[in-house]
């Protein structure tokens, strides 16, 4: 369960402070298309719309990839901005976004770096995110926590997909400075995601890690670790970017209809 009044009592948000009234992350968009579902939210409208009915189906925060006008991921602060204020504006939630690598155009990885942070730099004024993911996994994660901590007081979760990011996360400085963990096994298939994601469960509390965890999952496997995770105490993370399908494999209207199958689930499992 989330308990940031002891981790990070700088976000004035209440989802990070009562973890008894529920802790559930939406994520509108990620990287999936319009192909794949005609209901991905695009636009900082579209994001609006779709955060007010995950809101009003339980979520108590929203997660984001910004998207420029060409439909693409972007982390220019012309597009992150008006998202998170756009969504902070329907929803009154707290609003987080990707850092991905891969919304950044470098020919090196050197220069992908350095275009993150860059474009990161200028995260900031009353629009700015109430929190930041970065994916362990990826280059220059301690400089990217730094610039976001340090310089714009922006709180970050830490993206772990295997157990060998717990040994990546471990030999950070976002060890001791994430808020919380995201866990995020990539199999669609679903006893191996939960078998992964118990894994990395246990493997962060070997290594020290003692921060809240959400975990989520992909696909049809995203019901059986929401499943786990709520059963164990853990927070949880639902919405277009991981899945498009309802439990029972049928199509979603949209992350609002994900979101109320999640609170089911996490209902069914004894969790408020």
């Amino acid at each position: 369960m989330w308990h940031g009044s002891r981790t990070v009592a700088s976000v004035p948000h209440a989802f990070f402070e009562d973890a008894e009234s529920g802790d559930l992350i939406a994520c509108l968009n990620g990287g999936t298309s319009r192909a794949e579902h005609p209901a991905v939210p695009l636009t900082p409208g579209e994001l609006a719309a779709e955060a007010r009915l995950a809101a009003a189906s339980g979520a108590r925060a929203i997660h984001v990839h910004p998207r420029s006008a060409d439909g693409a991921q972007s982390l220019a602060p012309s597009d992150v901005l008006p998202a998170v204020a756009a969504i902070r504006a329907a929803t009154g939630l707290p609003v987080g976004v990707t850092t991905g690598i891969w919304a950044v155009s470098g020919d090196t990885v050197p220069e992908s770096t350095a275009r993150r942070l860059a474009l990161v730099t200028g995260w900031t004024g009353p629009d700015k995110p109430d929190f930041a993911s970065i994916n362990v996994n990826e280059p220059g994660i301690d400089d990217l926590a730094g610039l976001l901590i340090d310089s714009l007081g922006i709180p970050v979760e830490a993206g772990v997909w295997t157990l060998a990011d717990v040994d990546l996360l471990a030999g950070s400085t976002l060890a001791a400075r994430a808020f919380q963990v995201l866990v995020e096994p990539t199999s669609l298939v679903a006893p191996e995601a939960v078998a992964v994601a118990s894994a990395i469960s246990a493997a962060l509390l070997e290594r020290g890690v003692t921060v809240p965890q959400v975990h989520h999952g992909y696909g049809l496997a995203t019901w059986d670790v929401i499943r786990w995770a709520a059963g164990a105490g853990a927070g949880i993370r639902v919405g277009l970017e991981d899945t498009t399908v309802l439990p029972d494999g049928s199509v979603a209207a949209g992350n609002g209809d994900l979101v109320a199958a999640a609170m089911r689930l996490a209902a069914e499992a004894g969790r408020r």
